[in-house]
């Protein structure tokens, strides 16, 4: 198998790895790590430390690409639904979704193979306690 492919199992990535790392991509696509952003990340997210802190590292040395790779190689459809919720929720957090944040989104979307139908629907979801749960 090619390393350069990300495969979780190359990474050793857990899905609460893969759940962190793609809301870290999300609140870093634009350059600015913003307090609101911050802030919701840390209050959606209960992932132990060394979790967060393996998707940062992960996220500090590895392409954009290979990061989107590896989370929707390694999550589930519900994992994928959930996360996609949790990014949406975050984006929004400081009251502007800007443009990189909407385009990521929609890279995330395509990845996981979904029609303009189900990212409506998902984006008039809330996270809750339970999607969370999905990942433990």
């Amino acid at each position: 198998m090619e390393s350069n492919t990300g495969q979780p199992e190359e990474t050793g990535f857990t899905a609460q790895m893969a759940l962190c790392l793609a809301a870290i991509t999300l609140v870093g696509i634009d350059g600015i790590f913003k307090e609101e952003e911050l802030a919701r990340l840390r209050s959606l997210i209960h992932a132990d430390e060394t979790a967060f802190l393996k998707a940062y590292e992960f996220y500090n040395w590895r392409p954009l690409g290979t990061c989107i790779e590896v989370i929707a190689t390694k999550l589930n459809e519900a994992q994928k639904r959930a996360a996609y919720v949790l990014m949406y929720d975050i984006a929004k957090a400081d009251n502007d979704v800007v443009k990189v944040e909407e385009q990521l989104l929609t890279q995330y979307a395509k990845r996981f193979g979904w029609d303009e139908k189900t990212v409506a629907e998902l984006r008039t979801a809330s996270p809750s306690p339970d999607d969370l749960a999905l990942f433990e």
